[in-house]
């Protein structure tokens, strides 16, 4: 069995995903919490120089969590069985990724007191990724319209977000045997643990975000109640976000 780390700050954030897999497979790890302290020292060990990275047998660093995610369901035998039913999940998990994404650029907005040193923290990020992107994927188009916008508009962006993907959410889940199980298949895969992770924050802002989505919420008790998953949660750290 390889060696893993995942490194990320003190937050469920974009990381809570790659620890629940991880959880459920009853997979050991090391889950290295980086303080902001350390960042900017810290930051320079890192190929990609963001957070999160998971790195496998102290060499190979995989970032960004999502793909991090996909790699972890493929190794513990959380993703689907066929191309089909893997295309199906990931397009579920992208889905709560948007929501989740849109909801932490509007929580970012909301809590960093000083803008000016957000700014400062995206264009360092920028100077460092864009690089690395030139030379393995070729241009990209890094986009700040949203990410600076008001609070307002990040909130509105946000909020119609949520109204267009829940109810396909709740549609796709009830396509398969009634809603009463799990997204894809007759097991719990990938898209039903990050149903749990992806909405963790938006449902801490505001507690009634499925209260139209019965269905979605009945997923997230059975992931919660999930053995290995629920004895995560409850001992796992509470932080902020």
């Amino acid at each position: 069995m390889p060696t893993y780390n995942l490194f990320y700050f003190n937050g469920r954030g974009r990381a809570e995903i790659c620890r629940i897999l991880f959880a459920a497979a009853g997979v050991h790890y090391t889950d290295r919490r980086i303080k902001i302290s350390e960042w900017n020292r810290f930051k320079n060990k890192m190929n990609f120089s963001i957070l999160p990275v998971l790195q496998i047998d102290g060499e190979t660093q995989i970032p960004q969590s999502m793909a991090i995610a996909r790699y972890l369901a493929k190794e513990f035998g959380f993703h689907g069985k066929n191309n089909v039913d893997m295309a199906r999940i990931e397009s579920i998990c992208d889905c709560l990724n948007d929501i989740l994404d849109d909801y932490l650029q509007l929580y970012y907005e909301k809590n960093f007191s000083k803008k000016a040193a957000l700014r400062d923290h995206y264009n360092d990020t920028c100077r460092r990724i864009l690089p690395f992107l030139e030379k393995t994927l070729g241009q990209y188009d890094n986009g700040t319209k949203y990410f600076f916008g008001e609070q307002e508009e990040l909130r509105r962006r946000y909020e119609l977000m949520c109204d267009r993907i829940l109810p396909y959410l709740e549609k796709t889940l009830t396509s398969n045997n009634s809603g009463n199980k799990w997204f894809v298949g007759d097991k719990i895969l990938m898209c039903d643990l990050m149903c749990y992770s992806a909405l963790e924050n938006p449902l801490h802002d505001k507690s009634s975000l499925l209260k139209d989505y019965p269905k979605l919420q009945a997923l997230r008790k059975r992931v919660a109640e999930h053995p290995k998953i629920d004895q995560y949660i409850k001992r796992r750290e509470k932080t902020e976000f």
